[in-house]
Formats: structure tokens, sequence, C-alpha cells
């Protein structure tokens, strides 16, 4: 009888233990599954960290105040399919105010079709933003770059990079602001014209700009009484001739009202020898800012086949235009340049030298000998600054008080109130040109101008990243080693510690 009881003493005790052990299984399941959703984590294991967001993604993507949804129109089968779907997944994770889903048009073709009739878009290969009354439509091909180069061997193309990141945070934006930041190009002066799709045009620039949520517009100033109202920066891109008085009065009562201005000048060569002056040295000197008579050579940083005025630059200042270039290491070509420097000697202006020569480039003043270019002791030494960037730090900008006669200013400022006056000049206008933007840097360096000019700070800067292509290279032999060890050796290792095991406990 005891015997019985003890033996069911044992089996209790058993089942309550084995009981208890569940439920602490669970209750450690369920604790694991808490923190696990309570402080969610992603983690990003590619070398080039190809799924991270940048900062400014992050920025953008946490401010949303609306909801947006992201459709994808690719198949499971496409090379950026996989890519997309996570990069979007993170977006997901940042903001409960964003999310996405795929179709498939080959497997949902009626589903597809009535999407496309919703979205009015012309192909599938493409990601939709949709913000309800606004979409943005992101296609295949601007999403990604890739090697040609092997097809005339019979090879695919490859993927070189994936600029996903920078279109679909471009997208969101859009969507998001509900407002373009407005930029007026000038004309008049011979500058580059917007419109141009030949070497020395600016609509390459004009299309990278609009992507990132600018209204582009040409602006004949000369007759005009002030800058049009809502203006969030104007641009000189390469002037050949000079601004008028009245022109440059305009531009100096909208930089006293917070204005931005952006200035490419080009050193132009006059038939006596001199450079082509752009009526704006007297403006830009009473910010601090000197264009310089010269034309600038590197020789540490030349370009094959090209003359000593085309050069690279990587030395670049501390500042948000140039951040993501310095920590990319990614260099600016400059084909022509003058050297642009700043006095940095007033209070109210924070300026910061963008861009700079190696300490073997100097400023060719001699430009009437420039078939045998040398440095002389007229000269400017390097290494040459070639961008400045100035921000009035001054509590009120009209602090300045330059004087400007009484006839020329009798209209009112364009309205900027509560943005500082900042202004950018650059050396040279030929980095922008279609012939010259897609090369290294030269496209984010004017983004980033341009972003940090109208006091965008947060769209700084995203970089194409390059996938990981790991290739594992074997030999025949360790083929066969492979195919002995999986096939042969692993499940064999397997079924004898099986049989091991149960011949153990059945002793």
């Amino acid at each position: 009888m005891s015997e019985k009881t003890d033996q069911t003493r044992r089996q209790v005790v058993a089942a309550s233990t084995l009981g208890i052990g569940a439920l602490l299984a669970l209750a450690l399941l369920a604790i694991v599954n808490y923190f696990g959703w309570k402080y969610y984590q992603r983690f990003d294991w590619t070398g080039s960290e190809l799924y991270t967001l940048s900062e400014k993604s992050l920025n953008v993507i946490g401010a949303l105040d609306r909801d947006i949804e992201a459709v994808v129109f690719l198949s499971p089968g496409d090379e950026l399919f996989d890519p997309t779907v996570e990069l979007l997944s993170r977006y997901a994770a940042a903001s409960q105010r964003f999310s996405f889903r795929t179709l498939d048009p080959d497997k949902n073709p009626a589903e597809a079709q009535s999407l496309v009739d919703q979205y009015q878009i012309s192909q599938l290969n493409v990601v939709v933003f949709d913000a309800g009354d606004d979409r943005r439509v992101v296609e295949s091909n601007d999403m990604a770059d890739f090697d040609y180069s092997g097809m005339q061997f019979g090879q695919a193309p490859t993927l070189e990079a994936f600029k996903g990141e920078q279109m679909f945070t471009g997208a969101i934006l859009e969507l998001a602001e509900n407002r373009k930041s407005k930029i007026l190009f000038t004309t008049g002066h011979g500058e580059l014209p917007l419109d141009d799709a030949s070497g020395r045009g600016l609509s390459t620039a004009q299309d990278l700009l609009g992507r990132d949520n600018f209204e582009i517009q040409e602006w004949a100033s000369l007759g005009q009484p002030s800058v049009p109202e809502g203006t969030d920066l104007v641009v000189v891109a390469g002037p050949t001739s000079g601004f008028l008085e009245p022109e440059v009065a305009v531009l100096r009562a909208y930089l006293e009202g917070g204005g931005r201005l952006l200035v490419l000048a080009d050193p132009i060569l006059s038939a006596t020898g001199a450079l082509t002056g752009t009526g704006l040295e007297g403006l830009l000197a009473e910010y601090g800012v000197s264009l310089g008579e010269d034309l600038v050579v590197d020789p540490a940083n030349p370009l094959p086949f090209y003359g000593a005025e085309t050069f690279f630059v990587s030395d670049y200042g501390s500042h948000p235009i140039t951040r993501t270039l310095d920590e990319t290491e990614l260099p600016v070509i400059l084909p022509l340049a003058r050297s642009v420097s700043s006095t940095g000697d007033d209070e109210r202006f924070a300026s910061v030298e963008l861009l700079r020569t190696s300490t073997e480039g100097w400023g060719e003043t001699d430009l009437v000998n420039l078939g045998a270019v040398e440095e002389g002791e007229g000269d400017l030494a390097g290494p040459v600054s070639l961008g400045v960037a100035i921000e009035v730090t001054a509590n009120d900008p009209a602090d300045l008080e330059p004087e400007v006669p009484e006839a020329l200013a009798a209209e009112p400022a364009a309205e900027t109130e509560g943005t500082p006056t900042r202004i950018v000049v650059f050396g040279d206008s030929d980095f922008a040109t279609n012939g010259q933007l897609p090369n290294v840097g030269n496209a984010e360096l004017l983004a980033n101008a341009m972003n940090w000019l109208v006091v965008r700070e947060n769209l700084l800067g995203i970089s194409p990243k390059e996938p990981e292509q790991v290739r594992l290279s074997l030999t025949q032999s360790q083929l066969r080693w492979l195919n002995w060890l999986i096939l042969g050796i692993l499940p064999a290792a397997s079924i004898g510690l099986g049989v091991a095991v149960y011949s153990r406990r059945r002793r």
C-alpha cells in the first residue's frame, strides 16, 4: 500500500514539475516577446549597410504628420524586389504613419490594372507612394545603377549601386511638405540655361532638384522692382556679363529680408586678358566674400587627358554641405575655377571655406600668358579656397546697413521672415552642367548646397550604396569533398549518433 502511495506521489511530483517547467517556459517566452515588441530593433549585417536608414531619412519619416502608403509593383524575381522590400520595412518600423504592400503584376493582373488606372501610371516596374490626395511614383530605372559592360559577352547586367533610399525619402518628403521650395535662376546675363539638354545646360540639375521637392523657375531680374514673393532661393549660374546696379539693389534688399543666394561664378576672360566682372563683387564683399581675379590650377590632383585647369577636389571644410562628401571620401571635379575666399573678420557672419585645393595648387593671376602656366610671386598660394558658405548670425540682418540709393529701393524685399540670410559662392559653374553633374560627388555637392540654403538640413546627403557581391570560388576537388561532407559524412554521423543514443536508452 505504501509502495503504491510512494509511486503515486512520485508521479504527482513529476507531473507538477513538468507543469511548472512548462509554465515557466511559457512565461519566459512571453517575457522575451514582450521585450522584443517593446524594444524593437532591426540589424543590418551587410558590409555597406545597404538597409540602414540615414539620419536624413529618419528625420523625414519621424516628422510625418499624415499617412503614406507605398505600393511595390515589382515581381519577386526582380533583382530590386528584395532590397526594396527590406528598405521599405525599415521605413515602416520607424513610423506608424508609413506602411507598404507588395503587388505582383504577374500573379494579380486584375488588381495591378486597377491600381494602374487609379494611380495613372504607364508602367508596372515602379513604387507608388500614396498620401490619399497626392502621390509620387519612383521608377525602377531610378532606383539603381547597373553595369552593362558584360552584356557583349552574354552576361546579365550587375547591380552596381542601389539608390532606393535617396528616391524613397525624396518621394515621402514631397508628400509630407505640401509645398515646394521655390528657386529662381536668373537670366539675362549669359547664365546657363535650365532647359538646355546639351553638355553646357542645366536640364539634369533641374531634374535632380525636382526630385528633392524644389520648384524651379527662370527669372529675368532686369527691370524687376523686387524678388518675387515666396522665393526661397535665387541662383546666379555662370553669368558671362555683369549685373546692373538696379538689379544688385534688388538682390541686396532680398538678402536683408532673410533671403538666400547661390552664385556660381566662372573665370570669364575678357579681350584685355582680365576676368569679366559679375557686377556682384560689391554685394558679396558686404558679406565678407571675395571673388579672386585668377584661374586656379592644382598639379597634385590632375585628371588624365585634361589640362591643368581641370582637377578634382577632396579637401573639404567642416560644414553640412560637404559633410557627406568628406565622410565618403567622394571628390568633386572642377573643370575651370577661380578662387573664392572669405575675409572672416566680421562677427555678424559665420563663414566656412567649403572646398580647397591641395597645398601644391595656386591661383594663377597672369592671365595673359596662360600657355605656360607656372606658379609665380604674384599668384595666390595654396591651398586655395574654391567655395564659401556664409550665414548671418546677427539677430537682425538689417544691422548690415548697406548704402542703397532711395530711388533703387522703392519696393520692399521678398519676405522670408524667420529664416537666416545664407549665401553660397563657388568659383565654378561647370560642375553643375549636364556634362559634369553625373561625375563623382558633383550632384551631391549641388543638392546639398541647395538644401542648406533653403534651411532644409534634414535633406543633406543620401549616397547610393553599393550592394555586396559575395562569390564563393571552389576547385573541383573542394566541390567533391563538399559533396561527400553534405551527402555522405554528415548523414552517416547523424544516423550513427541516433543509433548510439537509442542503444544507451534500451539498457
